[in-house]
């Protein structure tokens, strides 16, 4: 509860969207579902709810998942166009292969009579992604942050996507695939000096203050350092 989060934007045009769904967890057999929605640093949304509906297998769980999640999804790019900032970039995070074929083809994808009675009422998404609003990428299990949203998640896996979650660390920490249009600031500016409220950061002659949000960022990496240092030893 003490814990401060942090949200930020490498860039407001790239907005990229995990979703992970857990099948038949619940004692009625239906799945979880997980998702967040971030642009760089932190999350600004997540899910984390049971489905609405049974499903039979673990595919289905995923497409379900995707189509519960993504009306999110939209509503954030039409409210970042009504702001003036058009997306070049909204990206749709998947672990699922198979669900990554049903979302992008169709019905042209391997859809048999298993998967039949699901695809009139969620294959909109397919319409998402032919219409170029969507591009569908592949995000491996250990690096899908709605993961987080999903399974009780324990250990190292559960510290790396808190740190994400909140703003600690930046998205690329876990998410390789992540490409932002806007060099981020960090990478160009070397942090010289750090001393409590009165810290500020110096490059070359220019001298700018250091933000709020930025200390306590530091403050939280260098207390995990110390942690994971503490537990090595």
């Amino acid at each position: 509860m003490e814990d401060v989060r942090i949200t930020g934007a490498d860039s407001l045009l790239d907005m990229l969207t995990f979703i992970d769904s857990a099948h038949a967890v619940h004692p009625d057999m239906r799945g979880h579902t997980g998702g967040a929605t971030t642009f760089g640093t932190g999350i600004i949304d997540q899910k984390s709810s049971n489905q609405k509906m049974n499903t039979r297998s673990s595919t289905e769980t995923e497409v379900v998942g995707n189509s519960e999640y993504l009306p999110k999804n939209i509503y954030f790019e039409m409210f970042m166009e009504g702001q003036g900032y058009k997306l070049q970039s909204n990206t749709l995070a998947q672990d699922n292969e198979s669900t990554m074929r049903m979302a992008t083809n169709g019905r042209s994808s391997p859809c048999t009579s298993n998967s039949k009675h699901i695809s009139i009422k969620y294959f909109w998404v397919t319409d998402r992604v032919e219409n170029g609003n969507i591009e569908v990428v592949h995000c491996p299990t250990h690096q899908m942050m709605a993961y987080y949203f999903s399974k009780p998640l324990q250990g190292e896996l559960f510290h790396l996507f808190r740190n994400v979650i909140m703003g600690w660390a930046h998205i690329s920490t876990v998410f390789t695939a992540y490409v932002s249009q806007r060099e981020r600031v960090e990478k160009c500016e070397k942090i010289t000096e750090f001393v409590g409220d009165a810290s500020t950061k110096r490059v070359g002659t220019n001298t700018t203050k250091m933000t709020y949000a930025k200390a306590v960022q530091m403050q939280n990496t260098s207390v995990i350092n110390d942690r994971r240092r503490g537990s090595s030893e």
